[in-house]
């Protein structure tokens, strides 16, 4: 992997912003432009361009399990978007039982809104703790600020996803360590050179 590659990655995470409740569309949308924010917000999730974040098969899933409720003559509003982006952070991390158990504990204790919101602040945070950190010289530790009882679950599931993300792209890039982050590959006509 390049060092570019490791770094851009390392910079998205780290100054990782989710929409929020109140840009998500406040009008019915079809399940395409449910697909289309999704993949536009969540594209940090794929490795590969070809791979999918998100289907119509996984929606109807969702909705069949009752994750989500039904759409509305086939149309999708904030609480579908806001679940739906919530269930695919999750999910890899959590099995869809607990991700369902904790989605509406959240609701019924914050409102949806609130909640969503929490959410996003919770996983940017989280995001941001792990990978700012990356390739300094110094110890990689952090210390986690501001547990209450009431988001003591949110805090632990969002920094297991952002450990999970961490942990794929350090075997993805073949480790991080000071010789891997420092290396550039320079291909000029077929030659391929090492630099600091």
């Amino acid at each position: 992997m390049h060092e570019n590659e490791v770094l851009h990655y390392q910079q998205d995470l780290t100054n990782l912003k989710l929409i929020r409740w109140n840009e998500l569309p406040n009008f019915g949308v079809y399940s395409d432009q449910v697909l289309t924010i999704i993949e536009s917000q969540l594209s940090f999730l794929s490795s590969d361009d070809q791979e999918r974040i998100i289907t119509p098969a996984m929606i109807n899933n969702y909705v069949k399990l009752g994750l989500i409720e039904r759409p509305i003559k086939k149309k999708y509003y904030q609480l579908h978007i806001a679940k739906l982006i919530v269930i695919t952070l999750l999910k890899q991390v959590l099995p869809l039982t607990d991700v369902q158990k904790g989605m509406s504990l959240q609701i019924s204790v914050k409102g949806k809104k609130v909640a969503y919101d929490s959410f996003c602040d919770e996983l940017e945070q989280s995001f941001h703790n792990l990978f700012s950190c990356l390739g300094k010289e110094i110890d990689f530790s952090f210390t986690i600020n501001q547990i209450r009882n009431e988001n003591i679950a949110l805090k632990m599931v969002t920094l297991s996803l952002a450990s999970k993300l961490l942990t794929q792209k350090i075997i993805e890039f073949n480790g991080l360590n000071q010789s891997n982050t420092e290396r550039i590959y320079v291909e000029e006509k077929g030659a391929v050179s090492f630099e600091k």
